[in-house]
């Protein structure tokens, strides 16, 4: 009576040792497909690899290209503001001296001008 349950562990436990090899097996013969479909590279894959490369490189020059423009953009901008400002200083340098008889002119006729926008009417006495 003692044999039966004996027996009938040692068949259990070799059929499950039995299930596990297989599993073993259909793992290593999965991890060895797959590295194989690695290895073997399609010639279409390095083409598709050149192309992108060529791509990137396109996109470099194209942001290099973009980068001198607005560091060009820049610059111009800052020679006009600079163009402006000595403009205006040399504008304000001219009014420190003497003015012309046309500018003075000018300026009689806005100063009468304004005066009579401020005093429409004349103050009664």
């Amino acid at each position: 009576m003692n044999n039966a349950p004996t027996q009938t562990k040692a068949v259990v436990s070799a059929g499950r040792r039995g299930q596990a090899f297989v599993r073993r097996v259909a793992v290593c013969c999965l991890f060895a497909c797959a590295s194989l479909s690695v290895a073997q590279a399609n010639p279409g894959d390095k083409e598709r690899d050149a192309q992108r490369i060529a791509d990137m490189q396109r996109q470099q020059q194209q942001r290099q290209f973009e980068m001198r423009a607005e560091d060009n953009r820049r610059r111009l901008e800052s020679q006009q503001a600079q163009q402006e400002q000595n403009a205006q200083s040399a504008d304000a340098a001219r009014r420190g001296s003497r003015m012309t008889p046309d500018e003075r002119r000018d300026l009689r006729r806005q100063i009468n001008e304004a005066g009579s926008d401020l005093y429409r009417n004349a103050p009664r006495r």
